[in-house]
């Protein structure tokens, strides 16, 4: 057995969003310093990822159910994990998202492996909600809670965590070199937006993302200024296609189909470059990567007053933040980077400065080290 420490990443969700990004970031990161491993508990798209990065995987088929109430239902899960833990000799867990901690806590906490939870969410419910009190219960069972923003920490405090295991780490973000002019006009001539003012995003299409309220503002621009075009790439996971259908039934209902066009899937750093703005349109995000991507690209983001976007954009340097949510404000928002496109271009040189500078991968691993390197010292 070789000296390294050896550490368990958890992760309960089998496909590819922002939360896997971050997990695989930070196993590419640390795998020359520390043995790490992960245990899934659904199979799924990350499998592939790990095994082309030559991780070694672990798999533990998680119950169907997770919450408090079928507890019972779980005890046959718990004795698997606990004995899979014993033989391990794990220096540290570290757990990705809520759902895996639940299901790893209390049987790490029987054997005393200290547990670090990434925490990606904000909670955005009353003290005495299930939620918080479920977080609140099973925070008693780990180490730190590394938060990917202060609103995420904020959040936490106000559900009754003690602060003292709260520490907020930055996603940090790798740009990878590009000609941004070439891929820009690549974009643009495929969906014939050549000359056309493009405000876009990029995501996954969930009802929490905004994406009908980011339609609602289209139609309100459309009435103003028909040079504004809005490109929406993305796609839905099984359980959104009927939101996603929704979407395009509403623009087509509304005969929006040449002001909203929908790019579907898209390689993000080949799409990115061909906006003059990004608008995240959804609420209380924690810290998405889409705006470090966005920023980074040399692109302003446009976002609302709310989560820990506005840790990252500020107002007139690097984007817009939008006060109020709701589609009026936001459409008043783009028609004024319409009209100051010059601004724009200088907010977007400072956009991939400040990302280049504050937000890199090197900054957000030394942080997490810190907390790993603390918890098994």
């Amino acid at each position: 057995m070789s000296g390294k420490k050896r550490i368990l990443f958890l992760e309960y969700f089998p496909l590819m969003a922002g939360g896997q990004a971050v997990l695989l970031s930070i196993l590419e990161n640390l795998k020359n310093l520390y043995a790490v491993e992960v245990l899934l508990f659904n199979h799924g798209p990350i499998e592939e990822k790990l095994k082309s990065m030559n991780i070694k995987t672990h798999f533990i088929q998680a119950p169907p159910k997770v919450k408090f109430r079928y507890f019972i239902k779980t005890i046959d899960f718990m004795k698997k994990v606990f004995s899979f833990l014993k033989a391990g000799e794990y220096s540290l867990i570290y757990s990705s998202g809520y759902f895996a901690t639940k299901l790893i806590a209390l049987p790490a906490f029987m054997l005393k492996i200290p547990v670090i939870w990434h925490k990606h969410q904000i909670i955005n419910r009353h003290y005495f909600s299930y939620l918080s009190s479920q977080v609140r219960f099973y925070s008693k069972f780990v180490s730190k809670i590394i938060c990917v923003s202060d609103a995420s920490k904020k959040s936490l405090v106000k559900a009754g965590v003690e602060i003292n295991k709260l520490i907020t780490v930055h996603n940090g973000m790798k740009i990878p070199d590009m000609n941004r002019v070439r891929y820009g006009a690549l974009t643009r001539k495929k969906y014939g937006l050549k000359t056309a003012f493009i405000a876009g995003t990029l995501g996954y299409f969930r009802r929490n993302k905004g994406l009908d309220l980011l339609i609602a503002a289209a139609e309100k621009v459309k009435g103003q200024n028909s040079n504004i075009k809005f490109l929406i790439a993305g796609k839905a996971e099984p359980a959104d296609l009927k939101y996603e259908q929704e979407l395009r039934l509403s623009v087509k209902e509304k005969g929006m189909e040449k002001t909203v066009i929908f790019a579907g899937f898209q390689k993000k750093f080949d799409f990115l470059p061909a906006l003059d703005i990004f608008v995240l349109p959804s609420d209380n995000e924690p810290f998405a990567l889409s705006v470090l991507e966005s920023l980074g690209s040399g692109v302003p983001v446009m976002a609302f007053d709310s989560g820990g976007t506005p840790e990252v954009v500020k107002d007139g340097f690097n984007g817009y933040i939008v006060k109020e949510m709701n589609p009026d404000e936001l459409s008043k928002a783009i028609l004024s980077a319409y009209e100051n496109r010059a601004k724009l271009k200088k907010m977007g040189r400072n956009a991939a400065l400040n990302i280049k500078k504050e937000f890199t991968v090197e900054k957000q691993m030394k942080k997490i080290r810190s907390v790993i390197d603390a918890s098994i010292s």
